[in-house]
């Protein structure tokens, strides 16, 4: 019969081997949500030991990226009722941080930067669809899992986010970078 220690050892095991190869991902989602480094190492790191904690609570080992999405965006929720409950004092600090923009910027970044500020114009809920589908590459399926929405409904959000941004990034003098609805 396995030890308690042996049995948490094996449990840990399962949970690294299935998250090394999401574990970019993941952190990139984290930081996705959050728009800021620190935050999102937070928000990844409780993920992390809520998903370790929980992880025997998973039935099929082929969604548990959707999984640990679902679990980071659950993260993140909290973290900003609990925002909104107490304001952060050292929030202006940390804007007092930020050092100005290079004025030297590539296109790349210009555009990238332009994107971002776009992607802020959209519901929360359009924009955590298209970065779920368009940047990570889930499917529908997943992105519904991940959002806790019906894929009829995540279809609408992605359509409505792509014409918004066409809409936007029209505005801005540029033809539509999203892909086609039929893509």
């Amino acid at each position: 019969m396995a030890s308690q220690q042996e049995l948490t050892d094996a449990r840990n095991e399962r949970f690294l081997a299935l998250l090394k190869p999401v574990d970019t991902d993941c952190q990139r989602w984290a930081y996705s949500l959050t728009q800021d480094k620190e935050d999102a190492d937070d928000v990844y790191a409780q993920s992390v030991l809520i998903g370790l904690e929980h992880i025997h609570q998973l039935k099929n080992e082929a969604a548990f990226k959707t999984w640990m999405f679902r679990i980071i965006a659950n993260v993140h929720r909290l973290m900003i009722r609990q925002r909104k409950r107490q304001p952060d004092p050292l929030e202006q600090e940390k804007l007092d941080r930020v050092a100005p923009a290079s004025e030297d910027w590539t296109e790349q970044t210009h555009l990238r930067a332009m994107v971002k500020r776009l992607l802020e114009m959209l519901s929360p809920d359009q924009r955590q669809a298209l970065v779920l589908f368009e940047q990570h590459g889930l499917s529908i399926r997943e992105v519904s899992t991940v959002m806790g929405k019906r894929e009829t409904a995540v279809r609408v959000l992605l359509h409505r986010a792509r014409q918004r941004m066409a809409e936007l990034l029209k505005k801005e003098g540029i033809e539509s970078m999203l892909p086609s609805e039929g893509s």
